[in-house]
């Protein structure tokens, strides 16, 4: 009201104030004059007056816009800011605002943090007065920019200059500095903090699951603040490193998921994932989180071996893919197991798929809290009935011939025949025999013709101990097969033929 006022007295002194001439002086000095200059001069004083008009007008304008930029009558400088404590921005506050405004997307905690460090940090002792005026000015400005994060960045400010201007200061001390910024650092990510805290109500301080660490993932950056790949992976980073000791195998492959995916992202300067990025990550960790890792590993260890998958072997898989007492024996470890068995159906032996069956049906039996102790003892002695091979020794041999990878040659097949019905347990003509007819009947496309061989050679002497009611060799023809099986897995060259002339 008061610049009103003082404008319009201005503006009536301007236009109602009397000349310093009179008239008649007027008429004196400058003699007579035609009609034509009296209107020329009239029309030149009433532009002047408008000019005049117009600048006062404009003087008003800036007035109103800033009330406090008022000089003392004698001109001894700025008059003291009124209660709303206003001040003339800072020009190295807006230089790093103005460079935080030329990025693009949402602003993080971080980067706001950053730009507010740089913005105030020259210790000028303007910190709570010109810079801190610089920088709200800009966050109300830009505020739809600014995560929910990078606004409590904001709120950490105005509370440590709240203070300063309190105690009358125009900056801010170094201590409190230090503080604010440590605590601006610590904002986080809200949506982030969020799923973890859902995450830890959930398990209730127990072991974290991979489907849960999958779930928490996917709700922690599913904001759409650009920071998957920032302020969000952090979060996820901080918990993780305090709560190893709760996370399962899983969990903590679908955190190496999340990794895998983000540093793609920030391998190209970025803090976020695109839609398509976030898709393929959620796809992935649900893959991960909703396996097992330890029943994964036993069947990739099958997947390394050649040829069919004996009872044994499935029976061993099992008793390793569930050893780790995680309670997932009878759920996730199970579904592991029987969505390998489905993709290699062809692969398993009669007795294989036997052991499987028994799996389902005491897993069925268990329900989901997974098999005790007593229940997978009881399960494991049932499927030691479904046995392919039945010698221990001749097992061990051939299962050394699975772990070999191409054709399986004559000397491989005597080096295994020697091993295995070499023990002198009077079976190498009964069950070490037909252990071997077996593996090879199951294996033949794998032999070579050297090894098949020695196959018609062990039948030879194993069917002619048996017509003498023998299931044993006797060590002499042993010996002599021994020999004979070497001499067919490598025939010598044939002789050059010399042809007289």
């Amino acid at each position: 009201m008061a610049i009103t006022q003082t404008a319009s007295t201005a503006l009536s002194s301007a236009l109602n104030s009397k000349p310093a001439l009179g008239a008649k002086e007027l008429q004196s000095l400058m003699g007579p004059a035609s009609a034509s200059r009296k209107e020329a001069e009239m029309a030149a004083t009433l532009n002047n007056m408008k000019a005049q008009l117009e600048g006062l007008k404009a003087q008003i304008k800036d007035l109103k816009a800033h009330p406090h930029d008022q000089f003392t009558a004698s001109g001894g400088g700025c008059v003291k800011p009124a209660s709303d404590n206003w001040q003339p921005k800072d020009l190295g506050a807006l230089v790093e605002m103005n460079k935080l405004g030329q990025t693009s997307g949402p602003i993080s905690a971080e980067q706001f943090a950053d730009s507010i460090e740089a913005a105030v940090g020259d210790l000028d002792g303007q910190a709570a007065s010109s810079e801190y005026r610089t920088v709200a000015d800009w966050a109300a400005n830009n505020r739809e920019r600014l995560t929910p994060e990078a606004r409590q960045v904001m709120d950490i400010y105005s509370k440590y200059a709240a203070l300063s201007q309190a105690r009358g200061d125009s900056g801010i001390p170094q201590g409190d500095f230090k503080k604010m910024l440590a605590e601006m650092r610590d904002v986080g990510d809200a949506s982030a903090k969020k799923a973890l805290a859902n995450l830890d109500s959930k398990t209730h301080g127990g072991t974290v699951s991979g489907q849960d660490m999958a779930r928490a993932i996917q709700t922690g950056t599913a904001d759409h603040d650009g920071q998957a790949a920032g302020a969000e992976l952090k979060e996820f980073e901080k918990w993780a490193a305090k709560n190893q000791s709760r996370l399962s195998p899983e969990a903590k492959e679908v955190l190496d998921v999340y990794r895998k995916h983000t540093k793609a992202a920030q391998a190209q300067g970025r803090s976020g994932l695109t839609d398509q990025e976030t898709a393929a990550l959620n796809k992935e960790m649900r893959r991960v989180g909703s396996g097992d890792v330890s029943a994964r590993k036993a069947t990739e260890a099958l997947d390394k071996q050649h040829g069919p998958i004996s009872g044994e072997d499935l029976t061993q898989a099992i008793r390793e893919g569930i050893s780790d007492t995680d309670a997932h024996s009878t759920t996730s470890e199970l579904k592991e197991f029987e969505k390998w068995a489905a993709k290699n159906e062809s692969r398993l032996t009669p007795e294989a798929k036997e052991v499987l069956k028994t799996y389902q049906a005491a897993a069925k039996k268990a329900g989901p809290d997974g098999l005790t102790q007593k229940e997978a003892d009881a399960m494991f002695k049932a499927m030691g009935r479904f046995q392919t091979f039945h010698d221990s020794s001749m097992r061990d041999a051939l299962e050394g011939l699975d772990a070999k990878s191409g054709k399986i040659s004559g000397s491989d097949l005597t080096a295994a025949i020697e091993k295995g019905a070499g023990d002198l347990d009077g079976q190498a003509a009964g069950t070490e025999f037909t252990d071997t007819m077996k593996w090879a009947r199951m294996n033949y496309d794998r032999l070579t013709p050297e090894a098949k061989k020695v196959v018609d050679t062990y039948e030879k002497y194993a069917t002619r101990a048996q017509a003498s009611g023998s299931t044993g060799i006797d060590p002499k023809d042993f010996k002599k097969m021994i020999n004979e099986m070497k001499f067919v897995s490598n025939p010598r060259p044939p002789r050059p033929l010399f042809i007289a002339a």
